[in-house]
């Protein structure tokens, strides 16, 4: 604890540092609305040929005209414009920008990333993806992001860029070369006065829980990052650190045989920096995964064997476990496993290419190999909806209970608990865990949030006092019971919560797009909620039972 303190002070001193005193400055703003495409040119390479951009008077978002971007042969190829050639660590840019999708899937996705050049001209460019949203087809979508540049003395210029998902060039669809509209992009550097500011003068979450179970928080790479306000309400209230999205394997082997460390590193140096205990999620999920993964190596035509996938998995488990070994403590090993339609596991019918091309036998292998690499790390199997969907429950149930006869090595469940303010109840939470604990593992809550919207078509709406106060209430009473599970043995020693703050919550924008939520213990702007005060301290919030 005391080098934690050390490790705070100093990130709270270089913060004050990197102050500056200016005024919100609008660095970009683009409508259009003069006929010129305002600093914005294509994204090319000319050695792979190129996209085009101009100025579209039949689909706008406001005014008379938008930026059309066309003719494009691969997800990275879009618009591209300079931020700024003087980078200062800290400074905070606010991004909007509206989207518009004529063709492709019903709910197609954008990125918006930076790239940054370097003073020796020589080195590489380095690339980042700021955020990545969902859009509705066919309805204009708006984009609402921060960016804060990062202590680097070597880097020279920054540019930003808007592109599709990234997707090695060869395996690129006709659905990632759809054109897209653009219209209303602001970028601001804001003041420092009125930037967001973590509190410091407020309790510890992590202290006020410290005596039943540590607190954790998903978070992506940009909020680790030494010279921001994440960072210090990182520190201040968390003791256990998940990557939100780096640690995934389209991001940790995007290319077979080629692992890229730097963005799980940036959040794992992090953690261990300040002393936190580090998780990793996930392993081996259906999800975001390379594309190369389930295809054969001379036909990418053809699926991969079974025997090809095997070693793929076993390469790919180890390979990682093995380098974090002794560092990670807790791994979800498999994610998301159990079928959403019917009994049983999720299928290839529901986009398991491992199901479909190793069978359930690939969930054994995982684990088994993941504990030939590390013997001390926690081995966890994880899933959402089993505290509200009981044949989902009873599932996870009969699986770990068949893996413990086989003498599978699994030392826990994982509970998401992506709730909302209405359900399910505590009573049901209360059951799930009693129900897992009795198999003779530990259960995990691995990516608690409560949002304010009870179902999917419901519209988007304001996050009112009353609706915040309901959300504390609901806060209260699940830890509470969290607490109870603790004292019995039930649980295991972490809560994690996905996401620091409102907005950066994945719920925003998903499932309905353009609908913002606010699931979390901390606002937009880093203020604490009620939601946070009913866990630190109740007396705060005035209608609390």
């Amino acid at each position: 604890m005391k080098n934690k303190l050390i490790v705070f002070v100093l990130f709270v001193l270089c913060a004050a540092l990197y102050g500056q005193n200016y005024r919100h400055v609008t660095v970009i703003d683009s409508t259009f609305e003069d006929g010129t495409l305002g600093g914005w040119a294509p994204r090319n390479d000319p050695a792979k040929g190129s996209t085009r951009i101009e100025i579209d008077k039949t689909i706008k978002h406001s005014g008379t005209a938008s930026m059309r971007v066309f003719d494009r042969k691969f997800t990275w190829m879009g618009p591209i414009q300079k931020l700024t050639d003087n980078p200062v660590a800290g400074d905070v840019y606010s991004i909007t920008a509206w989207v518009y999708f004529k063709d492709g899937p019903a709910v197609p996705a954008l990125t918006f990333s930076v790239e940054r050049a370097f003073k020796n001209a020589a080195a590489p460019h380095a690339y980042q993806n700021v955020t990545t949203f969902q859009a509705k087809k066919g309805e204009w979508t708006e984009l609402k992001t921060e960016y804060t540049i990062g202590a680097d003395p070597t880097q020279a210029s920054i540019f930003v860029y808007f592109e599709l998902p990234y997707k090695e060039d060869h395996l690129v669809t006709a659905n990632d070369k759809v054109d897209f509209w653009l219209d209303d992009i602001k970028i601001i550097k804001l003041d420092p006065a009125s930037r967001p500011k973590a509190e410091m003068n407020i309790p510890n979450l992590a202290d006020a829980w410290r005596r039943y179970f540590d607190i954790g928080v998903a978070v992506p790479r940009n909020a680790v990052d030494t010279s921001s306000q994440t960072a210090q309400l990182l520190m201040k209230h968390f003791t256990v650190l998940v990557a939100e999205n780096e640690q995934k394997m389209e991001t940790v082997q995007p290319t077979e045989g080629r692992f890229d460390w730097g963005p799980a590193d940036a959040i794992i140096n992090f953690g261990e920096m300040t002393g936190m205990r580090l998780r990793w999620y996930p392993l081996v999920w259906h999800s975001q995964n390379p594309s190369w993964l389930f295809r054969d190596k001379a036909n990418a035509s053809v699926a991969a064997s079974k025997e090809l996938m095997n070693q793929r998995l076993r390469t790919y488990v180890q390979t990682v476990v093995r380098r974090y070994r002794g560092r990670i403590e807790s791994y979800d090993v498999v994610n998301e496993v159990i079928s959403e339609r019917q009994e049983g596991l999720r299928t290839g019918a529901e986009g398991s290419r491992w199901y479909e091309i190793l069978g359930a036998e690939y969930i054994d292998n995982a684990f088994r190999w993941a504990r030939e690499a590390d013997p001390n790390a926690q081995l966890v199997i994880n899933d959402f909806n089993l505290e509200r969907d009981t044949r989902k429950r009873q599932s996870m149930y009969d699986l770990v209970k068949g893996m413990k006869q086989r003498g599978v090595p699994v030392d826990a469940i994982g509970i998401q608990l992506h709730i909302d303010v209405r359900g399910p109840s505590v009573q049901q939470i209360r059951e799930t865990i009693e129900l897992f604990a009795s198999l003779g593992v530990k259960v995990l809550i691995t990516g608690m949030d409560i949002s304010i919207y009870t179902s999917n078509t419901e519209a988007k709406k304001a996050a009112t006092s009353a609706l915040l106060l309901e959300q504390a209430q609901r806060y209260k009473d699940i830890f509470a019971m969290l607490q109870e599970q603790a004292q019995k043995g039930n649980l295991g020693k972490m809560v994690v919560l996905w996401g620091l703050h409102d907005g950066i919550s994945w719920k925003s924008n998903y499932p309905v797009p353009g609908r913002t939520d606010a699931p979390l213990l901390f606002d937009e702007r880093f203020q604490a909620k009620p939601a946070f005060w009913a866990l630190v301290n109740p007396s705060r919030v005035q209608g609390l039972r």
